[in-house]
């Protein structure tokens, strides 16, 4: 039995009696339903044996080993009951059909012209299933046929031109960014159905859209742009309104820290730290809007005052003086912390013990009782 304490989701399941059909595949959609899963939903995932399943089956790193799940697969089909369908098969197609007649929500991501050879044209299948919640995620929201890959959403929706330094190369982020804001948006379209729903028995269409996800996450970025003209640039770590943050410097002991300091209190607090007060009262650095213009100064007096320092003291102090300061982890520095323990979920599927980052981030806490 899971220990409450041990992660965000407890031992209850608010959402056991929920039957979600997944026909989706790769990232989003199967992300998507690893939540609902996770909350105790009954999660049906449909795969095409013809082609093998998932495509994510045969996406692995070089050293992965090349029997049992991929890793990718395992990051993303978490506690799901698997089906292996052929929708070009007639008897197959019947029992997809039976299997809509008693779930709540249906996810996929086929492309529109593929839904009528499939049953799933959405006033179709609306009329055939009126209490269906189905969420449809596309690639583009202007070109309804054009297949959508996270890497190239990443370059059309401005994330890889801020992402590297300067005039260097760009990069794509070390994620899926798109497929995961996709999956929260998915998430977000079908909490909100089930509501309506109870309100008036009837079910929704809901369309969700990769580069509309990632045009919606340029939040401040975007704004740089539409209030004040600007073009963002890749600054690194750099934040473009901040100073010192996302500046990095190496400690004594070989660990780097990055900073997060977003006002006055704060930075006075830090140069006192570092034991140069003085630099507070320095005319380039008294506000924020000026340290920001002359933060490769400031940078460059502070990075001798790290290097004298050990990691592990400097951020003990530093919680002590509420100075925002982080440790940069590796992947596996950050899951054996506490918090990445916690959300490490252990499973079994195709008879191997598996382990993947979980998908619920939160707790519920019911009439002042923890619940979930």
């Amino acid at each position: 039995m899971e220990d409450r304490a041990s992660s965000p989701l407890g031992m209850e399941r608010p959402l056991e009696g929920l039957r979600v059909i997944e026909l989706a595949s790769v990232l989003a959609g199967p992300l998507a339903g690893s939540f609902f899963a996770e909350l105790g939903a009954e999660v049906i995932k449909v795969e095409n044996p013809a082609t093998g399943g998932d495509v994510t089956r045969q996406w692995r790193s070089t050293g992965e080993p090349l029997g049992g799940p991929s890793a990718y697969y395992v990051a993303a089909n978490g506690p799901k009951e698997v089906r292996m369908l052929d929708l070009k098969q007639e008897g197959d197609r019947a029992e997809l059909e039976g299997l809509f007649a008693n779930a709540d929500i249906v996810l996929q991501n086929y492309k529109p012209s593929g839904l009528e050879r499939l049953g799933l044209q959405p006033e179709a299948l609306a009329a055939r299933h009126p209490h269906l919640i189905h969420v449809h995620l596309k690639g583009f929201l202007s070109d309804v046929n054009r297949p959508g890959y996270d890497m190239v959403v990443q370059a059309e929706t401005g994330f890889m031109a801020m992402n590297g330094e300067g005039d260097g190369p760009t990069f794509r982020m070390p994620v899926a960014l798109m497929d995961v804001l996709a999956a929260h948006q998915m998430r977000s379209a079908a909490l909100l159905a089930l509501w309506q729903r109870e309100r008036d028995g009837l079910g929704s269409y809901l369309e969700v859209w990769l580069d509309a996800s990632g045009l919606s996450a340029l939040a401040n970025r975007a704004t740089e742009h539409l209030v004040g003209g600007n073009e963002p640039q890749a600054l690194g770590a750099l934040h473009p309104q901040i100073a010192p943050y996302g500046e990095t410097f190496m400690c004594r002991c070989g660990d780097q820290i990055v900073t997060a300091v977003g006002n006055d209190p704060q930075f006075i607090a830090l140069c006192s730290l570092l034991g140069h007060p003085e630099w507070a009262q320095d005319n380039r650095f008294t506000s924020n809007p000026l340290r920001v213009q002359h933060r490769q100064a400031l940078a460059q007096f502070m990075a001798p005052a790290f290097l004298e320092r050990p990691a592990e003291i400097l951020l003990a102090e530093a919680f002590k003086r509420n100075i925002p300061l982080g440790k940069v982890n590796k992947v596996s520095e950050a899951l054996a912390s506490d918090s990445g323990r916690a959300m490490t979920a252990t499973f079994e599927t195709e008879g191997q013990t598996v382990q993947h980052v979980r998908q619920v981030a939160f707790s519920i806490h019911r009439n002042g009782k923890r619940s979930t």
